[in-house]
C-alpha cells in the first residue's frame, strides 16, 4: 500500500500568498539574499493517508435452524440482497407430518385423561352412595339384631322357667313313686294276718295317698304352657330372621361396591400424573409447531448486503446448525488500512476521514483500532485501523481499493511557518529568522507538523521573517536580505 502525508490549509495558503505579495513589495537589500516566509495565522490539519480494500464492518453467518431438504435456493455468491429477502426455503413436508402426528397424540391424550377423570368422578359418586348405604345398613342391622336378640332372650327365659317347673314336678312324682315302692315292699313282708289287720290297712291308705299326690302332680304338669314357640311366635321369628338376612345381604353388597368403586377413584398423585401426560403431549405438539414455523420461514436476510459464501445447493439435505450463507452488511461498510508505528500514535477512534474510491469521495470515521499488530510483505508490523463509510451507496463494491485520508489534528487560527524553515536539535525545535537585517536563530515550541507546515505554539510572533532556504549556525549574525522567487 502507498503512504503519504497531506494537509488542507486553505487559510494558511491564503496567508502565505498575502505574505508573498508583501515580500515582493519589500525586497530588502544588503547582505546575502534568502528565500523567506512570514509567520502567519491559518488552519492546519495533520493527516495520515493509506490505501485499503472495501469490506463489511459486520459479517452475518446464517446457520440451519432445522434439519430438512433445501427446496429453493435464491442466491449465489456475489449477489446483493435486501433486508428481509428470502435466501432459501425448506421442504416442510416432514415437519407438517410431525405436527399432525403430535396433534393426534395430544387429542388422544386429552380424551384419555378426560375419560379417566369422568370415570373417576362417576366412581366417586357411586362410592359415596355405597358408603352411605354401608353406614345405613350397619345401623339397621345393629338395631334389628338387638331387637331379635331381645325377642330370643325373652322366649328362652319363658321356656326355661316352664322347663324348670316341669322338672320340679317330675322330681316330686319320682319321689312319690319311690315311697309307694317302699310301702309295697313293706306290705309284702307282712303276714296275712297283718295284711288283713291294721298294719296292712295303714300301708294301703298311705299308698293310696301317694298315688293321689302323683295324680295331682301330673295334673300340674299337664297345666304347664308348652315350652316350644306358638305358630304366631314362630311366624314372627321367621320374619325377623328373613329381615336380618336381607339386611346382611344388602349390607355385604354395599361393602363390596364401596371397595370396588374406591379402587376406581383417582387420587391427587394420579390426577397430577394424568395432567403431566397431557402437558407433555401438548408440549411436544408445540415443539413440533415451532420447528414447522422455523422450516416454513426458511432463511431470510436480516440486513441488506452481499453474499460472500454459500455452502448449500438446492435439493441437498442440511442438518440443524450447518453454516449455510455468509453476508457482508452493505449498511456497515468500511475500509481497513494498515498504519505504521510512526503514525499509529496520532490515530484515535472518532476521527473524521475522507475516502476516495475511483474518484468518488465518501465521508468516513475511524471506528476501530486493532490492538494486535501484524506484519505485511514489508515484514514491518503495522496496525489495522477500520474506517467506517458513513454515506455508503449501492455503487460500492466489496474488495475494491480505496484511498483513505484520516485527519489526526485540525486547528484554526494558529501561527504557521513553512516546513522548509523548520529545524530540530537536542535543545529543541528552531528556525532561522532575519531580524534588523541579520540572521538569528530562534527556538520555539512546535505543534502539528505536516509535509508543508509546522504549527508554532510559542517562541515566535506573527510577522516574523523565517528563512526557508539552507542556513547554518555559522551564518548567525551575518547581514541578510530576502527575496521571493
Amino acid at each position: 500500500m502507498k503512504k503519504s502525508k497531506v494537509i488542507f490549509t486553505s487559510a494558511a495558503v491564503a496567508a502565505v500568498i498575502a505574505g508573498t505579495g508583501l515580500l515582493t513589495a519589500f525586497a530588502a537589500g544588503g547582505g546575502r539574499q534568502h528565500e523567506v516566509s512570514f509567520v502567519t495565522k491559518g488552519s492546519i490539519a495533520g493527516s495520515v493517508k493509506e490505501s485499503g480494500n472495501i469490506d463489511g464492518d459486520e459479517e452475518y453467518v446464517y446457520f440451519a435452524r432445522v434439519s430438512a431438504p433445501v427446496e429453493t435456493l435464491n442466491i449465489k455468491v456475489g449477489d446483493t440482497v435486501r433486508a428481509g429477502s428470502l435466501l432459501l426455503s425448506y421442504d416442510t413436508s416432514d415437519y407438517e407430518r410431525s405436527v399432525s402426528e403430535a396433534t393426534i397424540t395430544r387429542e388422544q391424550s386429552e380424551e384419555d385423561v378426560k375419560g379417566k377423570i369422568s370415570k373417576s368422578n362417576e366412581y366417586s359418586a357411586k362410592y359415596n352412595k355405597a358408603a352411605s348405604d354401608d353406614n345405613a345398613y350397619a345401623v339397621l342391622y345393629a338395631w334389628q339384631r338387638e331387637s331379635s336378640d331381645s325377642q330370643d332372650e325373652s322366649q328362652y327365659s319363658e321356656s326355661w322357667n316352664i322347663q324348670c317347673e316341669n322338672d320340679s314336678l317330675q322330681r316330686q312324682i319320682a319321689e312319690k313313686k319311690e315311697k309307694i315302692a317302699e310301702k309295697e315292699e313293706e306290705y309284702a313282708k307282712l303276714s296275712a294276718a297283718d295284711k288283713a289287720g291294721d298294719k296292712g290297712k295303714s300301708i294301703d291308705e298311705k299308698i293310696a295317698g301317694l298315688n293321689e299326690d302323683i295324680a295331682g302332680l301330673n295334673r300340674g304338669i299337664a297345666g304347664l304352657p308348652p315350652a316350644e314357640m306358638t305358630p304366631e311366635e314362630y311366624a314372627r321369628f321367621n320374619d325377623t330372621s328373613n329381615l336380618l338376612e336381607d339386611i346382611n345381604r344388602n349390607w355385604t353388597q354395599a361393602k363390596t361396591e364401596k371397595r370396588a368403586y374406591e379402587e376406581g377413584i383417582l387420587n391427587s398423585d394420579q390426577k397430577e400424573a394424568l395432567e403431566k401426560q397431557t402437558e407433555l403431549a401438548k408440549s411436544r405438539e408445540d415443539a413440533a409447531r415451532v420447528e414447522l414455523d422455523k422450516a416454513s420461514a426458511g432463511v431470510r436476510a436480516d440486513v441488506s448486503g452481499v453474499v460472500t459464501e454459500c455452502n448449500v445447493k438446492e435439493g441437498s439435505i442440511v442438518t440443524k446448525g450447518t453454516p449455510l450463507v455468509k453476508l457482508i452488511g452493505s449498511d456497515d461498510l468500511k475500509v481497513t488500512v494498515m498504519i505504521s508505528k510512526y503514525d499509529i500514535g496520532s490515530i484515535k477512534t472518532g476521527q473524521r476521514a475522507e475516502i476516495d474510491i475511483s474518484g468518488k469521495k465518501y465521508t468516513g470515521t475511524v471506528s476501530r483500532i486493532n490492538h494486535v499488530a501484524t506484519s505485511e510483505d514489508s515484514d514491518k508490523n503495522k496496525v489495522a485501523v477500520d474506517v467506517g463509510i458513513e454515506d455508503a451507496d449501492d455503487e460500492l463494491i466489496l474488495g475494491l481499493e480505496a484511498d483513505v485520508t484520516i485527519y489526526t489534528d485540525e486547528r484554526d487560527g494558529v501561527m504557521l511557518i513553512p516546513y522548509g524553515g523548520f529545524y530540530s536539535d537536542d535543545e529543541g525545535d528552531y528556525c532561522y529568522v532575519i531580524e534588523e537585517g541579520v540572521i538569528a536563530k530562534k527556538y520555539f515550541t512546535a505543534g502539528i507538523k505536516t509535509s508543508e507546515y509546522v504549527e508554532v505554539k510559542d517562541g515566535l510572533k506573527e510577522g516574523d521573517v523565517i528563512i526557508t532556504d539552507a542556513v547554518t549556525d555559522e551564518q548567525i549574525g551575518d547581514k541578510a536580505s530576502y527575496a521571493v522567487h
